[in-house]
């Protein structure tokens, strides 16, 4: 399944009792923490992936979950670049596998979701880890993230 995939579909709480559509996914970590949705009055409610029952043409769910911040929700076609600041394309989906993030689809190439680092931008760390490579990414992620990743 792809994050595309979830925003096209839509959710019912399994009594019928509650029903909306996917506003954001909520990453956390490696995984996915939650749905941030929305009911047909516009007000938000979030599912979390082991409340989910079923996922083939809608999503039906047991329960809510608790209110979570969307700071962490997975956007997609933000811009990519590699550590040394090189643009590669951008993010075009997200593949998942048990609600745990597999790859970022990154101009139609999968990369493991292990080597992007997501912000306000993608950014897909080298395989070697090389000492030059560290210090470019380093000072990459400083200056246009605000922060490193270690």
């Amino acid at each position: 399944m792809t994050v595309s995939k979830l925003y096209s579909l839509p959710v019912e709480r399994v009594d019928g009792k509650r029903r909306g559509y996917v506003l954001a996914v909520i990453r956390e970590g490696d995984g996915i923490a939650a749905l941030a949705c929305a009911d047909d009055k516009e007000r938000e409610f979030f599912i979390e992936p082991d409340k989910i029952v079923r996922t083939a043409d809608a999503i039906i769910y047991q329960t809510e979950g608790v209110k979570r911040s969307k700071r962490g929700a997975l956007r997609l076609n933000m811009p990519c670049y590699d550590e040394r600041g090189k643009f590669l394309g951008y993010a075009e989906d997200f593949t998942l596998k048990a609600f745990a993030l597999k790859n970022c689809i990154i101009d139609g190439k999968a990369y493991p979701c292990g080597r992007v680092c997501l912000g306000d931008i993608a950014v897909l760390k080298d395989r070697d880890n090389t000492a030059a490579a560290i210090a470019a990414k380093d000072m990459f992620l400083e200056a246009v993230v605000g922060g490193t990743n270690g």
